[in-house]
């Protein structure tokens, strides 16, 4: 536990959810605080205004000169630290911290920290689930709902932290209890000048781990150098050491250094790639001592997050899937090897919206394997469509609807998987789900 210099002037970056959080903290803690935003009137500064009149804001540009001027600019993971300004006040010695590194520097509980590309939300709230179930007071946070600080005074013994590339980037020792990188795929390529500069940041997580777990079956989530920590894998086939899956009288089961602990079919979410999340929070449970007995009730239970491959509805055999939060290709990857038939092509698949600089050509064999039908949407549509020729284009997610639900057949699977950010429509992923959904619930299925 380390407590805040309080003699420092503090500028915090960015003036949304995680920004006014920390103002909120470092004025609780004490400290001598301002707020800097490249916005005239970011998401929160009306509240902020109204609850500290005396904190300065300094808006509608990142001035270099304030943020030299500042001992520690508090990120925001919005911000890129490339940003010159930034870039000028580090060079000039300015600190850089964020609201997680301060939320660990007063945690003295364990911690466990998640990230990859895809799947991390739901690793990250099933985890946290189980240890609550296990008899753990915890705390689920990070890149998922609760911004940490609002709740860093109350006592938890474990925290689950979902943390993405750009929050790693913002820590100077992540140092946790346990920490796991469940996959990596392109993503972010508007931010980052390659795939092995997004991989560095996301492999920062191992910085200080006392435990690592790896996805065996994916050489881009090991460390880069060996290591003499505890190192664990998990992974979709067979092994002696480490969790795969592996059949046992016939039927599949998750294993733990070739044991049998829990039939496949009995999760609570189905598809390959839910088999694969089950076992990385296993391996995350077992690492944190937690009852086995509770992590498998857990495993049975868990019913997965809102727009995650989430089954709205099934009207007239045809089966209606929100994956919105399918925001990069290796996610729809995941989608379509989940819910893809073997003898059938029965998915019509809705994606678009801004790409991220993303290489799309990753889709084109396993489209042309499970998908009856692509209907591209937004932004970015004709980009995807580069690598996706079949694929027809419209505007909107509505008309991408509508001509679904008219080609769609009995025993068919309508999936919106955007591979996508949302924001060329939508306020965010959830935002779109939501409307995805509206368009489900209205559609009348009388034919």
């Amino acid at each position: 536990m380390k407590n805040i210099d309080t003699t420092k002037q503090y500028l915090v970056v960015g003036l949304g959810v995680t920004g006014a959080s920390c103002v909120r903290y470092l004025v609780a803690r004490g400290c001598s605080v301002a707020v800097i935003d490249s916005r005239q009137a970011p998401p929160a500064k009306a509240q902020i205004e109204q609850e500290f009149p005396q904190v300065i804001m300094h808006l509608g540009d990142l001035d270099a000169n304030i943020l030299s001027a500042a001992d520690v600019l508090v990120m925001s993971p919005g911000v890129p630290l490339a940003t010159p300004a930034i870039q000028q006040a580090i060079n000039s010695g300015v600190e850089i911290s964020s609201d997680i590194e301060l939320f660990l520097n007063e945690f003295d509980g364990k911690w466990v920290a998640i990230t990859g590309s895809n799947a991390k939300s739901t690793v990250t709230q099933w985890l946290g689930e189980a240890l609550m179930a296990g008899g753990h007071k915890t705390l689920i946070a990070g890149n998922i709902g609760t911004p940490v600080l609002s709740v860093v005074d109350q006592m938890f013994d474990v925290a689950v932290l979902e943390l993405s590339s750009f929050q790693l980037e913002l820590l100077s020792q992540p140092e946790a209890d346990v920490a796991v990188v469940l996959n990596i795929s392109e993503d972010h390529m508007d931010r980052y000048d390659s795939l092995d500069d997004y991989r560095r940041a996301k492999l920062r997580i191992y910085e200080g781990a006392h435990h690592m777990l790896v996805n065996r079956e994916d050489e881009l989530t090991w460390p880069e150098v060996k290591t003499s920590k505890q190192l664990t894998s998990f992974g979709l086939h067979e092994t002696d050491q480490g969790y795969g899956l592996s059949l046992h009288q016939g039927e599949l089961y998750i294993c733990h250094n070739a044991q049998p602990v829990l039939a496949a079919s009995q999760l609570g979410l189905p598809g390959r790639h839910n088999q694969a999340n089950a076992m990385a929070v296993l391996a995350l449970a077992d690492s944190i001592g937690n009852d086995r007995s509770a992590t498998l009730s857990s495993l049975k239970v868990f019913k997965g997050l809102p727009h995650r491959c989430q089954l709205v509805a099934e009207k007239s055999g045809v089966q209606f899937f929100n994956d919105s939060k399918a925001t990069n290709v290796g996610s729809v990857l995941a989608a379509l090897t989940g819910l893809a038939d073997a003898e059938h092509k029965k998915i019509i698949l809705l994606a678009g919206g801004e790409g991220k600089g993303q290489n799309f050509d990753p889709l084109i064999e396993p489209v042309a394997a499970s998908c009856k039908a692509v209907l591209l949407f937004g932004a970015d549509r004709e980009k995807i469509q580069r690598s996706l020729s079949s694929a027809e284009l419209v505007e909107t997610l509505a008309q991408a609807f509508d001509r679904a639900t008219a080609i769609a057949q009995p025993g068919d699977i309508v999936l919106l998987s955007p591979a996508c950010a949302s924001f060329d429509q939508f306020s965010g992923f959830a935002a779109r789900g939501d409307a995805f959904v509206d368009l489900v619930e209205a559609y009348d299925d009388a034919r």
